[in-house]
């Protein structure tokens, strides 16, 4: 998913919903973000332990309004053997923005 159209399609939406990824079926919270200029995608921070607090809707977009609107929104699915993956899309799950 581009950054512009994650963007643009929550526009109107609550600035306070929480950031999550759907990892095995699981919620998993996004603590922070990466840049990885090199392939030009934004590289989402997952807490796997699930004690750490998700970004809000707000903090993503503050983060991130000096990046250009290509660049691709991905996360990263391994520690032990980094792999990214990028997404492809969200949903609205219990107030939370659920990316896919």
């Amino acid at each position: 998913m581009r950054l512009v159209d994650f963007k643009f399609s929550t526009a109107d939406y609550d600035m306070q919903r929480p950031l999550f990824v759907a990892v095995d079926d699981k919620p998993q919270p996004v603590v922070g973000l990466t840049k990885s200029p090199t392939d030009r995608r934004l590289v989402l921070d997952l807490d796997l332990t699930q004690a750490g607090r998700p970004l809000t809707l707000d903090a993503f977009v503050t983060r991130t309004q000096k990046l250009p609107g290509s660049w691709r929104i991905a996360v990263q699915t391994a520690i032990a053997s980094p792999t990214t993956r990028e997404l492809f899309g969200y949903r609205l799950v219990d107030e939370k923005i659920m990316f896919m």
